[in-house]
């Protein structure tokens, strides 16, 4: 919420001082292009982890909220230890996705001690897909516009 007023008034300095139209669309575009592109490196680091981790099966012993960020986080258990996921819980269908003792297949990232559950991978894999193709429209956007 704070980063989109800073954008506001950011956006009133710059019209109040002449900046054109254009120059304002240019810009937002670019930084619409470099959050695509955070998105791709953010998503591509998760695939790259779960290549690298090893496949397992658990169960979900129980939600958790995470203190750091405050969203709740479901909690693996794998061979009497438990792992948090590395994405939060999915919002929506959170009832029928998490519930206590549903065995899940897994991949452990022994480095991180995190898991990926299937919501998780399914995420990555969708989010690379989109997120990349995003960027490249905008990139071709912002090239067409110079």
């Amino acid at each position: 919420m704070e980063m989109l007023i800073v954008l506001v008034v950011v956006t009133v300095l710059l019209v109040i001082l002449g900046v054109s139209a254009e120059m304002l669309i240019v810009g937002f575009l670019g930084l619409l292009c470099l959050m695509m592109i955070a998105l791709v490196l953010f998503f591509t680091y998760c695939i790259i982890r779960m290549t690298k981790s090893k496949k397992c099966s658990g169960k979900l012993s129980k939600l958790t909220q995470n203190p750091k960020h405050g969203f709740s986080v479901p909690v693996y258990d794998i061979d009497g230890e438990e792992y948090e996921n590395v994405f939060p819980c999915e919002i929506v269908m959170k009832k029928q996705l998490y519930y206590e003792g549903r065995e899940c297949r897994l991949l452990l990232d022994e480095k991180r001690k995190k898991v990926f559950d299937g919501n998780a991978r399914a995420s990555s894999i969708v989010g690379i897909v989109i997120s990349a193709v995003s960027a490249v429209l905008l990139i071709y956007n912002l090239i067409s516009m110079l």
